[in-house]
């Protein structure tokens, strides 16, 4: 019996030794399972990180090309307005030398009549100065033809003048 009591203490420590390894092996069990579970929840949680930057990467490269769109738009703008202002500004030099030659044509004209204004008075002034200058010597001779009975003045014609 003596035996018999060995085999079985041996035999429980052996079940024993099974238990503690079962207990080792179902925590070691466990452990790998948290472990899986905790990488399965990383994996799923970096796959939606990943789904969402895949959609902030879309929206950024929407926004990227409408906003390229726009300086695009803009620059075409720009060269336009900057065409338009050359020749406005070519425009601008043209009509400044029309006005320049206007007036300087102007001024050539002014002068050319002033000249003639001045030539036509001095003209005008000799020609009084020269009736002036025979009116007294006609009344004389007007006299003498009156006198000797070979004129007969007009005195219709006189009044309208001096009218």
């Amino acid at each position: 019996m003596d035996e018999y009591l060995q085999y079985m203490k041996t035999l429980r420590s052996q079940m024993n030794d099974v238990e503690d390894q079962a207990a080792k092996i179902s925590v070691e069990e466990q452990m790998q399972l948290t472990t899986i579970q905790t990488m399965e929840n990383d994996l799923n949680s970096a796959k939606s990180e990943t789904k969402q930057l895949k959609e902030d990467t879309e929206l950024m490269m929407k926004a990227k090309g409408q906003i390229c769109s726009k300086i695009l738009e803009k620059q075409r703008k720009f060269a336009s307005l900057e065409s338009d202002s050359s020749s406005l500004t070519q425009t601008f030099e043209l009509i400044q030398q029309q006005r320049a030659n206007l007036s300087t044509k102007l001024m050539e004209k002014s002068t050319y009549y002033t000249k003639v204004a001045e030539d036509m008075n001095a003209k005008l002034q000799q020609q009084q100065d020269w009736v002036e200058s025979k009116k007294p010597s006609r009344e004389l001779e007007e006299h003498d033809l009156l006198s000797a009975g070979l004129y007969e003045p007009n005195w219709t014609q006189q009044k309208a003048i001096t009218s």
